[in-house]
């Protein structure tokens, strides 16, 4: 049973922002490996951490690994619990100072709240606090380059967007297509701006997706970016496969809200 320390507990009743990239908590055991929740991390970089470290938090069960990694330091934390070990990952720009009694507060957290079994919504609320989601964002459209809007998240205050967001779907399909004919290339990989009066889209194209965040105005934290990067990967590694296969069914992506609510305030 994984207890809190008094101190500890203290520090997690008002945990803040921690100088960190991102958070992922593992299963491990002799026979699998499996991410339960990842914010900040790509899962692609996850399974590599876990192929990683995996020999080493099975033979110590529980402890602490702190290594540099390129241009990253990571750090784990891991606690055995019945016949798996619960491991924290935490990934850190290198030579970057951070609050080593929170982060230890906020580990043991985080697996009692998996030994506990509480929803992922809970364990994402605590890593939220950590790692604050964006804010400024009005929409979120996730296009077929063939035009079939397959997701969209619209803030409640934005109704005419709302009413309109397969139209918008359509639009947004449609001008990509005539900027890459007009500028004679493919704009994969690269993020655009559609600019309008106190808004702009801000476009991502990755496998033929079109990811279009619609920002109040410029984007002043340094993690949008690499948000809208993270926000793509993942929907690309749950359904890549569905979208290709794609029979008109919606439904199929809703699950994708809780993804999105990692990283972006709507």
């Amino acid at each position: 049973m994984i207890v809190l320390e008094k101190g500890h507990q203290e520090l997690l009743d008002s945990p803040t922002e921690m100088n960190i990239l991102g958070v992922g908590i593992v299963s491990i055991t002799e026979k699998n490996s499996n991410l339960i929740y990842n914010k900040g991390i790509s899962r692609s970089l996850m399974k590599d951490l876990i192929k990683l470290y995996r020999p080493d938090i099975l033979k110590k069960k529980e402890g602490k690994l702190i290594e540099l990694l390129g241009i990253f330091t990571i750090s784990i934390h891991f606690y055995s619990f019945d016949a798996e070990s619960i491991a924290i990952f935490y990934v850190v720009e290198k030579d970057t100072l951070t609050n080593y009694d929170e982060m230890c507060s906020v580990s043991r957290s985080l697996a009692q709240k998996y030994c506990s079994k509480a929803p992922l919504s809970e364990i994402n609320e605590t890593c939220s606090k950590i790692i604050p989601s964006f804010e400024g964002l009005s929409a979120l459209f996730v296009v077929s380059t063939t035009g079939h809007t397959l997701f969209t998240k619209i803030r409640d205050d934005k109704v005419s967007i709302s009413e309109n967001h397969i139209q918008i779907g359509g639009f947004l399909s449609a001008i990509l297509m005539f900027s890459n004919e007009v500028i004679g290339k493919h704009s994969e990989d690269t993020l655009q701006s559609i600019n309008f009066k106190n808004q702009r889209f801000i476009i991502s194209v990755k496998d033929d997706i079109i990811f279009a965040f619609l920002v109040d105005q410029s984007p002043k934290s340094d993690n949008f970016e690499r948000y809208v990067d993270l926000i793509a990967e993942e929907f690309l590694d749950q359904f890549s496969e569905r979208v290709k296969n794609f029979n008109g069914d919606l439904n199929q992506f809703h699950c994708f809200e809780f993804v999105v609510d990692k990283y972006f305030c709507l």
